[in-house]
């Protein structure tokens, strides 16, 4: 009687067992669908470059999503709001843990961005190493001009392989004026010592650049290494890597800094006489934490950087995006405190095509001396909308036809946006833009 009770029960404990295995499976099959429909939408998102939406949607759903999926996503993501550690850490598990999930499309994806996320860490070898993984295995996914600019790139990361981190240092507050040259670009004066030379100062350069006088003068370190850069004139000319030592803008020392060291005429406007020195591009503007410029030309650089809920900057490779609402809609922008207009794109047009078609159409011309472009657009007057406050800005051109192909932004929001109001924010800690 005891070995038959003993028998059922053991048959009951088996069949529970069945059953909640069963059920685990059962579970764990929806938990996947689940993260594969989540993930879907989230890639989607991340493809278009519409990284605002991937991120809410991201933080909405990231419990729902397995291991694998959190770290597709996450490296995307930490890499577009400017969180490298986050970044290479993600890049690291998706490549010792899941290789055997990984497409060579998804490969590819990763490397390239890999190496621009290293190299905002100065960690220049990895960046290198890197990038040679894709030039090495995933050319068929590169169009010329694409191949042509990463090997041009993998140049700049071979000859700064073995050189020093970048280094910003920062004693107190900064607050020093921004001079205008004649062509109204914004000017910081960067010295060295006794010596002293303004720099234009552009967020939208992906990279600082220095004449070859300037360099010589400050003292500029040349390495290995040489590639073809267009000049304002359209012509190319040959550049190559340098390291400045240090400098000082104001107070705060840089030590270490890329520059692209260009001839002269590459940077020179002969017909009104005008010279630019060197461009401090986004590297060395973003390792200042955060920068705020007044409409009274002030340059103002907080020792300890202020604090945002949320972030409504972003970063495609090196360009920084603007989230902005406007009384059409919202959507994703270039942010180029180095263009004197806003510009929208064919996109914006596309999105309203409605409303603006029944304007006037008219013959855009724009781009520097020797390489002019003329589209088809629209004048319109643009309403944006940030922290609360709505402006109106007049005669913004609306481009009806496309700048290049793949093009996700709506447009380029330039100085004319940011002279609407009285101190501009970018915090390139926690990434956001705040005007005041």
């Amino acid at each position: 009687m005891n070995q038959q009770l003993n028998n059922h029960t053991t048959r009951l404990i088996l069949l529970l067992l069945l059953f909640t295995g069963f059920m685990a499976c059962e579970d764990a099959e929806k938990n996947q669908a689940q993260s594969e429909t989540i993930f879907t939408e989230l890639d989607s998102l991340i493809q278009i470059k519409n990284y605002f939406a991937a991120r809410d949607l991201f933080e909405q759903h990231r419990e729902d999503l397995t291991d694998y999926h959190r770290l597709r996503s996450g490296v995307f993501l930490d890499h577009a709001f400017n969180r490298p550690e986050a970044s290479a850490a993600k890049t690291d598990s998706l490549l010792r843990f899941h290789a055997s999930e990984m497409t060579d499309s998804l490969r590819y994806q990763v490397e390239a961005i890999t190496h621009i996320t290293y190299s905002r860490l100065y960690e220049y070898q990895k960046a290198k190493e890197s990038l040679e993984q894709v030039l090495s295995n995933h050319t068929k996914f590169l169009t010329p001009p694409e191949k042509e600019n990463m090997e041009n790139t993998l140049i700049i990361w071979t000859a700064l392989e073995g050189q020093p981190k970048q280094k910003v240092s920062k004693q107190d507050d900064l607050e020093v004026p921004i001079l205008r040259d004649i062509a109204g670009l914004q000017n910081l004066m960067v010295t060295q010592d006794t010596l002293q030379q303004q720099f234009v100062f552009d967020t939208g350069a992906n990279i600082s650049t220095i004449t070859e006088s300037t360099a010589t003068a400050f003292g500029v370190t040349l390495l290995d290494g040489t590639f073809e850069v267009a000049a304002i004139t359209g012509q190319k000319m040959l550049s190559q890597v340098g390291l400045l030592p240090r400098f000082s803008l104001g107070s705060i020392i840089v030590e270490n800094a890329i520059f692209i060291v260009v001839p002269d005429e590459a940077l020179a406007f002969p017909q009104i006489d005008y010279q630019i020195h060197g461009i401090l591009g986004f590297p060395v503007l973003e390792a200042l934490d955060e920068i705020q410029i007044t409409a009274d030309d002030r340059f103002i650089v907080p020792r300890e950087p202020g604090h945002a809920t949320t972030g409504n900057l972003a970063l495609d490779f090196l360009t920084p995006l603007l989230y902005l609402k406007d009384s059409r809609g919202s959507g994703t922008y270039i942010l180029d405190t180095g263009a004197n207009n806003t510009m929208l794109f064919d996109t914006y047009y596309t999105l309203h095509q409605e409303e603006l078609s029944a304007e006037k159409e008219t013959d855009y011309s724009f781009g520097g001396a020797g390489s002019f472009v003329t589209k088809k657009g629209v004048y319109v007057t643009f309403f944006p909308e940030i922290n609360g406050k709505k402006i109106a800005m007049n005669s913004i051109i609306v481009l009806k036809q496309p700048l290049k192909e793949d093009n996700y932004f709506l447009g380029n929001i330039g100085q004319d946006f940011i002279q609407q109001f009285d101190t501009m924010t970018l915090n390139f800690e926690q990434m956001y833009l705040k005007m005041e």
